[in-house]
């Protein structure tokens, strides 16, 4: 009895080794091929991304962009990313000067790995001055069921001084504002393609007159939960300023397309 028992334990063993050796090894595919995918949905974000640039502040320029298949989903969220702006100074001065959403375009990935939060492009503030970073924000994080990778504009600001009027300083403040919210809403699997083009460059202008000496102004956000700031230098003197605000928006619509 002893040689057959033997022998069925080393059966069995030499199972349970091998189907440990193939489920781990599978699981180690499934990592990898989850992996590529990511990658290949980064790459793809990163592209549409250039595809915007390329025709952004450019009315009437469009481009066609065909979005290959890495398994996930890509969501075109038009009514999404709600940015608020107000100008304030350290007084008792507030206006809200621009109410709206400003849209967003998500992939979802397909795997329900850990995946790092990170910025290919840009980084977390939601508003920066006209000498530093972009105003695009691409970069992964976590979304309802899995991670993300997240493509959206934030604000930009800048100040200068344009001369004087009536003895006060005159400055200019000028905003720019890249809005997706005129695309078509699109949840969409597989390869497609895409269109996407610059609608139209707005401009829309506030002033304010200050009568006493003010310095600086801040513009504050809230753009999709997160709040920022900029301060803005404004020159003035003794009678005060004049303070010319610009809001310059690039309409961008972005929409799905037959083959």
């Amino acid at each position: 009895m002893a040689i057959p028992v033997t022998f069925l334990i080393l059966f069995v063993s030499l199972t349970v080794l091998v189907s440990a050796t193939y489920y781990f090894s599978m699981s180690k595919i499934s990592t990898k091929a989850s992996a590529l995918k990511a990658s290949g949905a980064e790459q793809e974000m990163l592209s549409l991304e250039k595809v915007i640039k390329s025709v952004v502040w450019s009315p009437g320029a469009h481009e066609i962009y065909e979005f290959g298949d890495f398994g996930g989903k890509l969501k075109v969220q038009p009514t999404s990313n709600r940015l608020v702006l107000n100008i304030i100074d350290n007084f008792s001065f507030y206006d809200v000067f621009f109410n709206n959403s400003v849209g967003k375009v998500a992939y979802e990935l397909s795997t329900s790995e850990p995946y790092n939060d990170v910025y290919f492009i840009g980084d977390s503030r939601s508003i920066v001055n006209q000498s530093s970073s972009t105003i695009t924000q691409l970069g992964v994080s976590q979304g309802s069921e899995h991670y993300e990778i997240t493509l959206s504009y934030r604000p930009q600001a800048g100040s200068t001084s344009t001369g004087s009027s009536g003895g006060r300083l005159v400055n200019s403040i000028r905003i720019y504002l890249v809005n997706l919210n005129s695309s078509q809403v699109i949840t969409r699997l597989g390869s497609y393609r895409i269109k996407i083009t610059c609608l139209s460059v707005t401009s829309t202008w506030k002033t304010y007159d200050f009568a006493s000496p003010i310095s600086p102004l801040l513009v504050k956000t809230d753009l999709g939960e997160v709040t920022g700031q900029v301060s803005l230098p404004i020159s003035s003197n003794a009678l005060g300023a004049t303070v010319n605000l610009e809001t310059v928006v690039c309409n961008i619509k972005i929409e799905e397309v037959g083959w």
